[in-house]
């Protein structure tokens, strides 16, 4: 069964074994800002002081993070900023997440949609921004099975990102 967590409620051992998957397999932990360039309990104390907009780094919104865990072991990780900047608004939407790569394909992405938009709207959100690279196809699948409605594409340079809402019921 999966549960959420925030990062100050798992091990560093959990964490590092996670963020270890990605970098092995050298891919980018959407959903985890700073998580490779802090040591591990840097990156619990930056995304502890990041809920609050007193304590969150200039430059970054006021966000949660949370852990999606099964079995005791971090599948993965999700990041609900309660606002949006100008790059966020553009590229980036209100969720950031990544599941490791040697549990996709399971269903967790969209469990972790599910909770994190219910996180929000729970905030007094009544739209949500969730954004994926076009190339996506995996990305693009989850946001639309859980309701998310294609506004429109952002080019960057040569890149293509999906802009899609998902609306409070």
């Amino acid at each position: 069964m999966i549960i959420f967590k925030e990062p100050k409620d798992v091990t560093l051992e959990q964490i590092l074994n996670y963020k270890e998957e990605f970098v092995l397999n050298n891919e980018i932990i959407h959903g985890a800002a700073n998580m490779t360039a802090l040591s591990i309990p840097e990156w619990v104390k930056f995304v502890e002081n990041t809920k609050y907009k007193e304590t969150v780094t200039p430059g970054f919104v006021t966000a949660h993070t949370f852990f999606a865990l099964d079995d005791n072991k971090i599948v993965g990780i999700i990041n609900a900023r309660h606002e949006l900047n100008d790059y966020l608004l553009n590229f980036g939407g209100h969720i950031g997440y990544s599941v490791r790569k040697s549990e996709r394909r399971k269903g967790y992405a969209k469990r972790m949609l599910n909770y994190t938009s219910e996180f929000l709207f729970s905030l007094g959100l009544q739209k949500i921004l969730i954004t994926c690279d076009k190339n996506n196809i995996a990305s693009k699948r989850t946001i639309e099975s859980c309701g998310g409605i294609l506004e429109n594409e952002v080019v960057e340079e040569s890149r293509t990102t999906l802009r899609y809402w998902i609306y409070k019921k």
